[in-house]
């Protein structure tokens, strides 16, 4: 990872950003009056992936508007440097080392080897192209049905397909995905593009090509496949799959006596909604019903999922769930007095895991720092809803408290806490590490050691 591919990274960000938020301050893109600020957030929340909303996408802007916010979520989902080198491989311009280089880094692809990455991103944009269309080919005449607008319908579940499956969080319905609470259909349908998205590219390639070659051994051979997941993929499912389930027996358990969320629901739709919330809590941000509702100790809990994000090379962010995996690994190690990080029984390199421990650190401090000083900018706003909102611009969630309406929670804050919120959701896009290294940049190499001397704790 070279500090000119990081910085190119941030450019390349901010640039978009800028050109979003110009093309949303036109007159033809919004139906009420959008500020600078309300354009430059909306365009950061839009190619950040997050899907904090101070304005009213169904309300506030046009079809046109929408159109933007779409091509950002997309830009931001697939990754504006993958759709770079993907444009160059359609013209036939071969991709320099540089370019292979920054791609993989963008698109935190960790491929060992760069003259994979045309194929990688290749195999990516087909896998996009692939899940969107089948989203849109659920969503769009179930939508045109439900709405009785035929052309309504057919925009909205193209909408909603790519802002789900990249984990956005968007809707173009005036009142978001409320009026689709005891939709099971939709529940379903929207739960799954956003896992297949926070998965991440990579991983989802390889499971499809895991089960393809296992079919196909099997129907064809008569055998049984060699076929198996790499470490990597393995803990991204397995991790996926615990938190998937941790989360929705958090909502059910503390919001199953709640009145204001789930208590007068049968309990098919509890459940429903529960896993709905769940997948929602560390990617996207879909509300199915009012999450103002919630109890404390819900809210608390919340902020935890939301931190690990989902897995590298997706369409989530946050600290991720392999992160996560191996400071729990590390954990069990020290308490078990092993000097390695083990598992599924593989070793994992000391750097590795040096760099899990600071990222969590970082993020940890991102995130405190953030709320303290919101918290002093805002202080008619409860500090737990606060932190939850803080929290949700930082892992690009963009599950929000609410203002009361449709609308986040953030659009009661001022001027000054907003841009800290757009520069939360820049840093939680970047990379949290990748983020920190532009300001202090790398150290250089030491060939000096210092002494060692034991230290208690």
């Amino acid at each position: 990872m070279t500090m000119l591919s990081i910085k190119a990274l941030l450019a390349g960000y901010l640039g978009i950003i800028f050109i979003g938020t110009f093309l949303l301050a036109l007159p033809p893109m919004y139906m009420t009056n959008i500020s600078f600020l309300d354009a430059l957030f909306t365009s950061t929340s839009a190619i950040t992936c997050t899907g904090l909303i101070i304005k009213n996408p169904g309300y506030d802007f046009t079809i046109y508007g929408q159109i933007v916010i779409m091509i950002l979520v997309q830009l931001g989902g697939f990754g504006h440097m993958s759709m770079a080198g993907l444009i160059y491989l359609m013209i036939g311009k071969r991709l320099t080392a540089a370019e292979k280089d920054l791609i993989n880094v963008a698109e935190n692809l960790n491929n060992n080897s760069l003259n994979g990455i045309g194929k990688v991103v290749l195999h990516a944009a087909i896998f996009v192209l692939i899940v969107e269309f089948i989203g849109a080919c659920l969503l769009c005449p179930y939508f045109a049905i439900k709405t009785g607008d035929v052309i309504g319908g057919i925009w909205a579940g193209i909408f909603h397909s790519i802002t789900a499956f990249n984990n956005a969080g968007f809707s173009i319905f005036k009142s978001g995905l409320l009026p689709y609470q005891a939709d099971i259909f939709v529940n379903i349908t929207i739960s799954l593009l956003v896992i297949a998205g926070g998965l991440g590219y990579v991983t989802s390639i390889e499971i499809t090509q895991y089960c393809y070659s296992k079919v196909r051994y099997h129907r064809i051979f008569g055998l049984k496949s060699n076929a198996r997941l790499n470490l990597n993929a393995r803990i991204i499912i397995v991790v996926t799959l615990i938190l998937l389930l941790c989360g929705m027996v958090n909502v059910l358990i503390f919001e199953w006596n709640n009145a204001k969320t789930l208590a007068n629901l049968p309990l098919w739709e509890q459940i429903v909604n529960s896993f709905f919330m769940s997948a929602n809590y560390r990617t996207a941000g879909f509300n199915i019903f009012d999450i103002s509702g919630f109890n404390d100790s819900t809210m608390f809990f919340s902020l935890f999922f939301m931190i690990v994000g989902g897995g590298p090379g997706g369409t989530a962010s946050g600290i991720k769930v392999t992160t996560l995996a191996i400071l729990i690994a590390l954990s069990i190690s020290i308490m078990n007095n092993r000097k390695e990080t083990i598992i599924f029984g593989r070793s994992i390199p000391q750097d590795t895991v040096s760099r899990a421990f600071g990222i969590f650190v970082i993020a940890m401090v991102y995130f405190a720092v953030a709320t303290f000083i919101i918290s002093i900018l805002e202080p008619d706003i409860r500090f737990l809803p606060l932190a939850f909102e803080v929290m949700s611009a930082f892992a690009t969630v963009g599950l929000s408290m609410g203002d009361g309406g449709v609308l986040s929670l953030c659009a009661k804050f001022n001027d000054l806490s907003l841009s800290i919120m757009i520069f939360l959701m820049i840093s939680g896009k970047i990379g949290i590490l990748a983020f920190t290294l532009i300001f202090i940049g790398r150290s250089k190499t030491k060939h000096v050691h210092c002494v060692q001397e034991k230290v208690l704790i």
